[in-house]
């Protein structure tokens, strides 16, 4: 099919250019003023192009992962022709979602950023308790948030790598106490940094208990993009709740039909855009197994979100310009830094 970049609505156009874009990396720049922090370094928001501002490009989760090997996300090359096949429809730029505790190999994904066409975003912080447990035991949140901000502010592992949003998971139904330990250390490092904050709600769950935590540390909903939210398809109401925070919502689940077909994602999205909250919406995959991605075999691959979903999009009566929206415009809003 056309490439998405010929269709003039999305991508990031025809005279997008790997030397020139690294070119401009290596320029100074100045950090005060609003950027989204790539592996590569700071870039201006409206550089960003299409975005998928949650998925998992390597991943390690060894305790998950030694019973559930399709988790492993560990070869670099199938990591770059992944990328370099969503680059071909269009695709600009992906946040990699996987904090330290699920597997986070920052050097394997440095080598990735250096060598694809896409822009590559990395995470600090921590997942659901389940993974974090270990890692934030008998630590307070300012000594959880002060790893964090020395990974966005100074690089991670060693290495000239800063990460460009801040991870934070909860539980099924409950916070755990060391997942509000996680929640307000990312608070106080998105306090500290300007960076913003990204959610994992287990099944859609605890998003507007997230906010109240968030809320009591001093955080603008705004600056936070509450995860899974499709989980909660049936329950529009919810959903609406949870925007009228301010928050935005990630409807990340998409191509999994084992879950709910994309036609019910698109027409729940054209519902909450008619109800005034298309700026709030973001949408991604969550690809985070083998068996998801084109490279490793499987599929649909992270091509698919910008080859059909797009038309699905269109299908529920949403216009070009409000999918570029989403794809576009929203991602470089939620991920962008801001201090003070």
């Amino acid at each position: 099919m056309r490439s998405e970049t010929d269709s003039g609505w999305i991508g990031a156009g025809p005279d997008d250019d790997l030397d020139e874009r690294l070119a401009v990396e290596d320029e100074t720049f100045d950090l005060v003023r609003p950027h989204v922090m790539t592996a590569l370094g700071p870039i201006d928001p409206g550089a960003l192009g299409v975005t998928l501002h949650h998925e998992h490009v390597i991943a390690k989760p060894l305790d998950v992962g030694v019973d559930d090997p399709d988790l492993l996300l560990d070869d670099v090359h199938a990591a770059l022709d992944e990328l370099d096949d969503f680059h071909s429809v269009g695709g600009r730029a992906v946040l990699d979602a996987t904090p330290r505790d699920y597997g986070r190999d920052i050097v394997a994904l440095t080598w990735v950023a250096q060598r694809s066409p896409v822009h590559l975003i990395v995470v600090t912080g921590h997942h659901k308790g389940r993974h974090a447990a270990s890692h934030v035991a008998d630590k307070s949140p300012d000594e959880v948030a002060a790893e964090s901000v020395r990974e966005l502010t100074d690089g991670i592992d060693g290495t000239a790598t800063k990460a460009g949003a801040i991870k934070a998971g909860t539980s099924l139904n409950e916070i755990l106490p060391e997942e509000e330990t996680v929640l307000r250390a990312a608070a106080r490092a998105h306090l500290a940094t300007g960076a913003p904050i990204t959610t994992h709600t287990e099944r859609g769950t605890m998003a507007l208990e997230q906010i109240v935590v968030l809320r009591e540390e001093g955080v603008d909903p705004s600056r936070v993009i509450l995860g899974h939210m499709d989980f909660k398809l049936d329950d529009e109401a919810y959903l609406r709740s949870v925007l009228e925070t301010g928050a935005f919502v990630s409807f990340d689940q998409i191509s999994k039909t084992k879950y709910a077909s994309d036609e019910a994602r698109a027409v729940m999205v054209k519902t909450l855009v008619d109800a005034g909250h298309g700026e709030q919406l973001l949408l991604s995959g969550d690809l985070a197994r083998k068996s998801y991605l084109r490279a490793y075999g499987g599929g649909p691959g992270l091509a698919y979100l910008i080859e059909r979903f797009p038309l699905l999009l269109m299908e529920a009566e949403l216009d070009a310009p409000t999918v570029r929206r989403l794809l576009v415009d929203n991602p470089a809003r939620a991920l962008t830094i801001r201090r003070g």
